[in-house]
């Protein structure tokens, strides 16, 4: 691979520890306590992500796999369009401003909360082996469109890293659940 998508995968391999570090320092009752009513739960701040993952998986595989039977190589650095870094600036954390996600993206069915995490990592495992797969091809001449935004299109390579700013964004908003569970379960000075 070349140092950009290591650096990528190194991204994916730290958002899966991150997630497990979330895991192991909450029981299944606080992964899914909501910090507030119209906040995510750490669970299904992880479960937006699977879901994510699960809507660009069909739009990677088959870039990857036609590149690849195109043979269509490259040897220079992958370049991102400018709305792709626009977006990946505005996703970095920390948050400053909420962005509402379309109905398919909503975490409302939360499957059982112990699997979110190594549902997670499985998941994480498969967008590794991808971008496996893609080392040397010439994935910002392959464009698709946006799982969330149908008239919004990116190249693979955008697609990578902007997999790679979304879990980090969702993780520390999984990290701020957390926090204010822990803020709220501090005796109060008062008692």
């Amino acid at each position: 691979m070349t140092d950009q998508l290591d650096t990528i995968a190194r991204e994916l391999q730290e958002a899966t520890a991150h997630a497990h570090e979330i895991g192991q320092r909450l029981s299944g009752a606080d992964l899914v306590k909501r910090p507030g009513p119209k906040r995510w739960s750490p669970a299904e701040c992880i479960e937006y992500l699977n879901l994510t993952a699960r809507a660009y998986l069909p739009l990677i595989e088959p870039g990857i796999r036609e590149l690849r039977e195109r043979k269509q190589f490259s040897s220079s650095p992958y370049r991102m369009e400018r709305k792709a870094r626009f977006l990946a600036w505005l996703l970095e954390p920390p948050v400053h401003f909420r962005m509402p996600t379309s109905a398919p993206f909503q975490p409302v069915n939360l499957p059982d909360p112990a699997r979110v995490i190594p549902d997670f990592a499985g998941l994480q495992d498969k967008l590794l082996e991808q971008l496996r797969l893609a080392g040397g091809l010439a994935l910002d001449q392959y464009q698709i469109a946006s799982p969330f935004a149908k008239n919004v299109r990116y190249n693979l390579y955008s697609a990578f890293v902007l997999i790679a700013v979304h879990e980090r964004r969702h993780l520390w908003q999984a990290d701020q659940a957390v926090a204010a569970r822990d803020v709220g379960e501090r005796p109060s000075a008062m008692a």
